[in-house]
């Protein structure tokens, strides 16, 4: 299995390396990914540089969206919805963090009932999805989650080691 990680400006540095951690935990490939190798400043203030960019990715079974500070302006971004358009047939699945569903709705990729952390909730508001207070939701492929420790949770649930993972990762 092959996992991503889309890196954003300011993203959710939490976020990112706890499913990265629990990827490696199921002994999957796990990378990080970005519009361009630049090196980002995450939420905390620690500097990652992807692995790969949008261009030199290699194939992914899963991806993940954490949640940042620039979730709608990157979902309206022509880069970003070009490359989610061209890795969607492949994905097995997808997973937004905190309020990494504004990206997926301003691309387009999403509609009817979603989960979001409540800081996401205000934007959501007035939008044509209707918000569930469920640690994660699933629509076809994509699963959007309340973020942070959910989005642990609903990977490890997905992967089908919910009850032995938690247990071992202290969730």
């Amino acid at each position: 299995m092959r996992l991503g990680v889309l890196l954003t400006p300011g993203f959710l540095e939490a976020e990112a390396a706890l499913v990265l951690e629990v990827a490696r935990l199921l002994g999957w490939e796990r990378f990080t990914i970005a519009r361009g190798r630049t090196a980002l400043e995450g939420s905390a203030g620690a500097v990652w540089t992807p692995k790969y960019t949008f261009a030199a990715r290699p194939e992914l079974d899963v991806l993940v969206i954490p949640g940042g500070p620039q979730m709608s302006k990157l979902g309206r971004d022509p880069q970003h919805q070009d490359w989610l358009s061209e890795g969607w047939e492949g994905l097995r699945a997808m997973f937004t963090g905190a309020n990494g569903v504004l990206l997926l709705l301003e691309a387009g990729l999403i509609s009817g009932k979603v989960s979001a952390h409540p800081v996401a909730w205000e934007a959501l508001e007035g939008s044509a999805l209707e918000l569930t207070r469920e640690a994660y939701h699933w629509r076809g492929k994509i699963c959007t989650t309340r973020g942070y420790l959910e989005l642990g949770r609903a990977v490890l649930e997905w992967a089908g080691f919910a009850e032995e993972a938690r247990a071992h990762l202290g969730l």
